[in-house]
């Protein structure tokens, strides 16, 4: 396995190679939250000559013309505008209270002044470097040259940047790598890579009670019962054309999660008549400010018969919030330029859930496939870059606007589940293939879950890596770090112990897996160490030695052990 480094990735950009896309702000050190000087600034809201109090023109959130919007101002002119006559409407009562209204709309106000502020912020990579979302492996196979070349002589690298890694990995162990589609397979390939790439520290495999354990990794129409336990992708040959079982439909998926994403899924499917699928959501947990990234890829016989990529708000009347319209416009304009406009828009089907820049289409030439393709990457790596500044919403007690935002977050995840359950075409092809029970279980707790009870729980991996970097410096870390340890000493305990009852009650185990446990249990527990010296004659050490048939037998029954040890 290639040894991965994040290089570069929060570097400044000088640091980078020539072109090289500056990365990530830090949260910690984003500009947005600096403190603003109010003794040298006027209160805007200060009554004027006439006695009244006018409010200040608001940023407006991106809408539908967000991709019309002027050259260098990042802004649509028609929603600046209307922000502006909205704001010259509202004004205190004659009598100069401010009311309720006037108060609440003054906080939207600063909110969305604040917004604008982080869009700007966290956009301006992307602006500097659009490109750079699309190629950014090659630019890591070109750092990687450059680090051999640092390396001096021996031309030596400890392992490659992480884009190239990935890129190299491919689809790795997906087991229906070898039947997908060269299309599918370099999406799935710089999508799960991604993953690996920006959620380094963080990224898990979702539990597995929740799909493995179901059989929900590789399922196929001609195994509904996992009889082989998931390799009759290679053990059981298509059925003949017009025989029963025919088309045959095979899936495979991947589920993750981390501390941003409740759930980061990848499905593959392949049918037999030459049917293809790509699947791709991903989720924010519910208390996050996130859209629903979604892709999907629908195949006949080699050519894409649909595409579909967009990120979904979660927020009231589908709105997304203005980092996100002001990406994708400029991304559309970076990758889509030259293709149809009137060929991107939203189906009926997609009406109650997309949002005003969703781009859907059936391309006609290698060239608008490509297109896509490159669009759908570069806002996927916009969407992880963007996850990784952003905060929890956090509902304190009494707090009832932070109570309000978490159940629009909730509804809006809720809506995008139930408008994609609708979804006939998906249900009628699973349902021919392994009936209508099996599919509702499928949809409604795999592809399409909604449950705001449910968390599943991630492991913060720089935890360990402050404690490998800083040692006792970092007590609290360093104790968690322990803690982490003492659990995985437990597992390899409770399995060495496993290994030896099944040993002792005839049970087939391999020697190799026996000699494994017995070593572990000799070296990490007293008691287990003094019963193999009284058995063994107080030999020095658990060994290869000691895995005799009268040894195995001494296990089997301890009393005569004890018998013979004692004569």
């Amino acid at each position: 396995m290639l040894g991965q480094l994040n290089l570069g990735r929060a570097a400044p950009p000088a640091s980078r190679c020539p072109g090289g896309w500056p990365g990530v702000l830090s949260r910690a050190r984003s500009p947005c939250y600096r403190l603003r000087d109010y003794a040298a600034v006027p209160c805007p809201h200060a009554p004027g000559a006439d006695g009244r109090r006018t409010l200040a023109p608001a940023r407006a959130s991106a809408g539908d013309e967000a991709a019309a919007s002027p050259p260098g101002t990042g802004r649509p002119a028609a929603a600046e505008q209307a922000a502006d006559d909205a704001a010259a409407t509202i004004a205190p009562s004659s009598d100069g209270v401010w009311t309720p209204d006037y108060i609440r709309e003054l906080v939207r106000q600063q909110e969305a002044e604040e917004e604008a502020a982080r869009a700007e912020e966290q956009t301006r990579g992307f602006r500097e470097d659009p490109e750079g979302l699309y190629t950014y492996v090659e630019r890591a196979y070109e750092e990687a040259e450059m680090l051999k070349l640092l390396a001096g002589d021996d031309g030596n690298l400890d392992g490659y940047p992480a884009a190239a890694a990935n890129d190299v990995i491919g689809m790795g162990s997906w087991r229906l790598k070898s039947y997908v589609d060269p299309v599918i397979e370099f999406l799935v390939a710089r999508i799960e890579g991604s993953w690996r790439e920006f959620m380094d520290e963080d990224l898990c495999l979702y539990p597995r009670d929740k799909w493995k354990s179901l059989g929900w990794d590789l399922v196929d129409s001609e195994d509904p019962k996992r009889e082989l336990e998931g390799f009759s992708y290679a053990d059981i040959p298509d059925p003949e054309k017009g025989a029963e079982g025919y088309p045959r439909l095979q899936l495979e998926n991947r589920v993750y999660c981390s501390r941003a994403f409740r759930k980061l899924h990848v499905e593959v499917g392949i049918r037999q008549d030459g049917l293809q699928v790509l699947h791709v959501v991903l989720y924010p947990r519910y208390n996050y400010d996130l859209p629903i990234f979604g892709l999907d890829i629908v195949m006949v016989n080699g050519r894409v018969t649909l595409a579909v990529v967009d990120c979904c708000p979660v927020r009231h009347g589908l709105k997304l919030p203005q980092q996100y319209m002001e990406t994708m416009a400029l991304l559309q304009r970076t990758f889509l330029e030259g293709t149809d406009p009137s060929a991107r828009r939203i189906p009926d089907w997609g009406a109650a859930s997309f949002s005003p820049l969703a781009l859907c289409i059936t391309p006609t030439t290698p060239e608008e496939l490509a297109a896509f393709a490159k669009y759908a990457v570069a806002l996927h790596r916009a969407h992880l870059s963007l996850s990784l500044n952003a905060e929890p919403v956090v509902a304190a007690p009494g707090n009832r606007r932070a109570a309000s935002k978490l159940q629009e977050l909730q509804e809006g995840q809720k809506r995008f589940c139930d408008n994609q359950l609708a979804n006939k075409k998906t249900r009628r092809v699973l349902e021919a293939a392994f009936g209508a029970e099996w599919t509702d279980a499928y949809m409604s707790k795999l592809m399409f879950d909604f449950d705001p009870s449910y968390e599943p729980p991630y492991f913060d991996q720089s935890v360990d890596l402050l404690q490998k970097f800083f040692g006792d410096d970092v007590s609290e870390q360093g104790d968690m770090a322990a803690y982490n340890q003492g659990l995985e000493m437990e597992a390899e305990a409770a399995r060495a112990a496993e290994t030896l009852e099944g040993a002792a009650a005839g049970r087939p185990v391999s020697r190799e897996k026996l000699g494994l446990a017995m070593q572990f249990l000799f070296e990490s527990d007293p008691t287990f160490r003094a019963a193999v010296e009284a058995l063994s004659g107080a030999q020095a050490a658990a060994s290869e030695e000691l895995m005799t048939d009268e040894f195995l037998q001494m296990l089997a029954s301890p009393g005569d052990a004890k018998e013979q040890a004692v004569k």
